[in-house]
């Protein structure tokens, strides 16, 4: 008679030869890449996008971008809005349309709206998406959003929808529109019809295959310039006024805080500047762009410093003064006079660290009464407060930096990127926050174009990834923690607005158009200015303290608070680095045991405003190391693993 060679049961993390009962895991150590996989701790991953932690260890599906402004001259492209022969087209998890439009600009795709109406079995979200043509049918996706569905009413209304991607498009250029279910579980929604042209394509497989009609769809198209922001920032008035500016092109507008709408303040700057950077003192904000001498706006009029000896890129007061960089002389920074920020002494400079030295000047930082001027492969720290005083040392940390934008710093800290990753800086000691990812971060082409930004006890490092032209990407990093939390994906982000911020937000600027952002706003509902967000978590390949023996799992539990819609979770693993997931969905739906409901205590109800989802889940065959892997990537759907447990059957070595 055989006998078994699995001897005994343990648990996760460790090996032993007793039963036990199962042991939960949570992952609060965060994500590491960086290093070897059999030295990972079971409390590690090596992946996690679009996650944010929740409580210490439990990952949740982050909160996205919301449409703050609206970007600077959008306006219609394309539409479909006549009502000759009115009928609708109903739209859910199996059926789809297609509506071709041509593009009217050389532009880029900033919104959508879709006329549209419910149904008594509406439910579930609704994509509106983009695609290239080919042969008459869409192609190639290059973008997408979602319609929510609290907004679609009984009545038809043409509702709006937003696009972070901001894909480009050319004059004449065919594309289709296409609004379907997000999942087959979807329910009924009216898209509105007409017979004045017979251009849509309908789908009864989601998209797989279409079928030509004989009406069109009533959508609409909207673009705008190609036009990066250049910068942003918030003023906070002494009357308690907020302001929002940003720069594109040649000018700086205004942002209305309730419509988003934009107001150009000045049009006829440098349109060659690349970058604006400012500073709000005494009621009035500074600007320089690299190009110009800096100019005073006091929410009324510019005026230009023209007292100003040199053209500056770089602004920032400290101690009463208004200190600038010398974009000419690379090594030279200079400063107003004392609470005079208009009003310049010819000798009111210090060459940093000496006159025509290898390094220019690339950023400032102030850290507890302290100025530091950063190099690209330097920082100095400069102390005093006027000439009499003034010190000028290198900082006990000998790392610089690549641009303003790499630098950011609050009451504690400096943060600042460079060539070997992302540094936490004290005044004394620097304490390199990239190493658990530095195999990625070393990996990024064009560091110049990192953003850092902190909300929220967490620090933002905005990149450019492999093949990307700008900011696509962004690592996240819990300072509370200190651990790499997650990775951000469609994150078209060239700059942020958050470090000074008193009503708590955080302002993304889009690198595609003059547009901004509101970054991970409360009343967010997972969404990226209604694209899908791709949450997902990938463990390391466990190999549970027995690397040499083969290991089965005849129980898995992984632990989920159940969701109000109707969705769920792919729950999968990969054996041995093989690179073939097994997924099964898991379905997150249902509702929890509340006070004053008739239940009783002790009866194995767990008393929560969620009840937990814990699927009873194994995996077939043997393995030596073996990854878990979650994922969902949706709009308006979150997912959050709350732990997992795990039997492990153990083969005696044999």
């Amino acid at each position: 008679m055989l006998k078994s060679r699995f001897g005994y049961r343990t648990n996760i993390p460790s090996v032993s030869a007793s039963k036990g009962r199962p042991k939960q895991l949570s992952f609060k150590d965060g994500v590491n890449t960086y290093s070897d996989n059999d030295d990972l701790k079971p409390t590690e991953l090596v992946g996690a996008i679009d996650a944010r932690m929740v409580k210490i260890g439990r990952y949740k599906t982050r909160k996205g971008a919301d449409r703050y402004s609206v970007p600077v001259g959008e306006a219609m492209s394309a539409e479909l809005t006549a009502i000759t022969g009115p009928s609708v087209f109903t739209v859910n998890g199996s059926q789809a349309i297609a509506q071709k439009l041509t593009v009217a600009r050389t532009e880029r795709i900033t919104k959508a709206e879709v006329r549209i109406k419910s149904t008594t079995s509406s439910a579930g979200v609704l994509l509106v998406e983009y695609y290239t043509d080919n042969a008459g049918v869409p192609s190639e996706l290059i973008g997408q959003s979602s319609i929510r569905p609290a907004d679609v009413t009984s009545s038809f209304t043409w509702l709006p929808v937003y696009f972070i991607q901001a894909p480009a498009v050319t004059a004449a250029q065919v594309i289709w529109q296409v609004i379907r279910g997000q999942d087959a579980k979807c329910g009924n929604y009216e898209i509105s019809t007409t017979t004045a042209s017979t251009t849509a394509l309908s789908s009864a497989t989601a998209g797989a295959a279409w079928s030509v009609t004989t009406y069109s769809a009533n959508v609409r198209l909207y673009t705008a310039p190609f036009s990066p922001v250049k910068g942003v920032q918030r003023a906070y008035r002494p009357n308690g006024l907020k302001v929002t500016t940003l720069a594109y092109g040649s000018s700086i507008a205004t942002v209305n805080d309730s419509t988003g709408a934009t107001t150009v303040i000045k049009a006829d700057f440098n349109g060659a500047a690349v970058k604006y950077r400012s500073q709000m003192v005494q009621d009035a904000v500074y600007y320089v762009n690299g190009l110009e001498k800096p100019w005073k706006w006091d929410f009324t009029t510019f005026t230009q410093l023209t007292a100003a000896p040199y053209i500056p890129s770089l602004i920032m007061e400290h101690k009463g003064l208004l200190f600038f960089n010398d974009v000419e002389d690379k090594t030279r920074i200079f400063y107003s006079n004392f609470a005079d920020y208009a009003t310049f002494t010819i000798t009111d400079f210090i060459y940093v660290p000496a006159p025509k030295s290898y390094d220019s000047v690339t950023a400032f930082g102030k850290l507890n009464g302290a100025f530091y001027v950063f190099a690209r492969g330097n920082k100095f720290v400069l102390l005093g407060s006027d000439n009499d005083t003034f010190s000028l040392d290198e900082a006990p940390s000998q790392r610089g930096t690549f641009s303003q934008e790499s630098v950011v710093f609050d009451s504690n800290f400096i943060y600042h990127a460079d060539g070997e990753g992302v540094h936490k800086f004290n005044g004394t000691d620097d304490i390199n926050l990239a190493e658990p990812f530095l195999e990625d971060y070393l990996a990024i082409n064009n560091k110049d174009s990192i953003q850092l930004e902190v909300y929220r006890n967490r620090l933002y490092v905005f990149y450019a990834p492999a093949g990307a032209a700008d900011n696509t990407e962004c690592f996240v990093i819990n300072l509370l923690l200190n651990r790499f939390e997650s990775r951000d994906v469609n994150t078209p982000i060239g700059h942020t607005f958050s470090r000074y911020a008193q009503d708590d937000i955080f302002i993304q600027a889009s690198n595609r158009v003059a547009g901004i952002y509101y970054g991970e706003l409360n009343t967010n509902d997972y969404h990226n200015l209604g694209a899908p967000i791709q949450y997902e978590l990938r463990t390391s390949y466990s190999h549970f303290d027995q690397a040499g023996s083969l290991k089965r799992i005849p129980k898995w539990r992984p632990q989920f608070p159940s969701v109000t819609g109707d969705y769920g979770v792919q729950v999968g693993y990969d054996k041995d680095s093989e690179g073939n997931p097994q997924f099964q969905t898991v379905s997150l739906s249902g509702s929890g045991a509340r006070f004053n409901t008739g239940v009783l205590f002790n009866t194995g109800v767990r008393f929560a405003g969620q009840r937990m989802i814990e699927p009873k889940l194994h995996i077939p065959g043997t393995f030596n190391r073996l990854q878990r892997r979650y994922k969902h990537i949706a709009a308006r759907e979150p997912v959050e693993l709350d732990s997992e447990a795990m039997s492990i059957e153990v083969q005696r070595l044999i």
